[in-house]
């Protein structure tokens, strides 16, 4: 089954996110163009963060260009607009703004090279999108910005496909944990309790940590808008009687780490994360908070449609295509590894 297959009819915002750069995300994009081309479908592109120039600005190294054909939707910055060769016409310029200059929503009128560097809020990139699908596209591909994995999230798009490659490590070894590691996170369990569920909206609203008891009382611990140092507090108002924290903001390995450490109690909680993409854990330490009993939950899940590889990385060295895929296979069940080079 092919990538488009994934989503045809199902899904209509899809974002591709990068383990890391060089990890074949604009591979990925660049081959769902041509699927969507090839089947003659309407879509739209845009991106958190800047894709489809000739060289990295950082690297300096040459990049995968993007080359869309007549008709595409393009959500991108005025200096990019401006900047891309094939040649567009403005069907709206929005009021979301960039270090680039305003996001315009263009639609191609001659095949050709752009370049897309669109919102870089949550909020923003949504709202561009829906405005696309409103013009007539049928699907909108956001290209995610290097490690930024929010673009995955369900606040922005339908379901995401996640990019992988022999950059991340020269141990394949470990290339296969992170990455299964990070599509573990995607698949977290959402299914929580109504109480829970009724208190996330006040969480959202206030962006307050909100603890739970097990009668449903709560308490809205005011001035906590973020738990990134707050931890220890957290884990001092923590009781026999406590069954659920609620963290609207990002939940990172310092934060549990005081709490578990401040409470004898951690083990009877339930720590709910708005996604994943808001949780900033690493993989050794991820599994001890699971040895420990640490039980970690969100509110809304994340679709992850399929992994694509990349055995190659620019430092010269690469891994076995077929073993890599194989290894990523045996850790991540349930998702198709594709190799889009390969075409399987």
């Amino acid at each position: 089954m092919g990538l488009y297959q994934l989503f045809e009819n199902q899904y209509r915002i899809i974002s591709i996110v990068g383990m890391a750069k060089n990890a074949g995300k604009t591979v990925t994009l660049n081959h769902l163009i041509e699927v969507l081309d090839a089947n003659h479908v309407s879509f739209g592109l845009t991106s958190i963060g800047r894709d489809g120039e000739r060289q990295d600005i950082v690297t300096k190294t040459d990049k995968p260009m993007i080359y869309v054909k007549k008709g595409t939707y393009i959500a991108t910055a005025e200096m990019l607009f401006n900047l891309s060769e094939a040649k567009m016409a403005v069907e709206e310029v929005t009021d979301h703004h960039t270090a680039m200059g305003r996001v315009i929503i263009g639609r191609t009128l001659t095949d050709g090279y752009v370049q897309i560097g669109g919102p870089s809020t949550n909020l923003a990139v949504n709202a561009v999108s829906e405005k696309m699908l409103e013009k007539g596209a049928g699907y909108v591909l956001v290209d995610g910005a290097l490690d930024r994995s929010s673009s995955a999230s369900p606040a922005i798009t339908d379901a995401c496909i996640l990019a992988t490659g022999a950059v991340l490590s020269r141990d394949m070894a470990k290339a296969v944990a992170k990455t299964a590691h990070r599509a573990s996170l995607f698949a977290l369990s959402h299914d929580i309790d109504e109480c829970s569920l009724r208190l996330w909206e006040v969480a959202e609203e206030t962006r307050n940590v909100i603890l739970i008891d097990s009668d449903g009382s709560h308490m809205v611990m005011d001035g906590f808008r973020t738990a990134l140092n707050a931890g220890r507090s957290i884990g001092e108002l923590i009781d026999e009687n406590t069954r659920a924290l609620l963290f609207p903001g990002a939940l990172t390995t310092k934060t549990i780490m005081e709490i578990v450490h401040a409470s004898q109690y951690y083990k009877n909680i339930q720590f709910i994360v708005g996604d994943a993409t808001k949780i900033f854990i690493e993989h050794s330490d991820w599994q001890y908070f699971m040895r420990i009993g640490v039980d970690i939950k969100v509110r809304y899940g994340i679709r992850l449609l399929a992994v694509t590889v990349n055995p190659y990385a620019p430092a010269g060295y690469f891994y076995d295509g077929a073993i890599f895929k194989a290894a990523l296979a045996e850790r991540i069940s349930g998702v198709p590894i594709v190799d889009v080079l390969e075409g399987v």
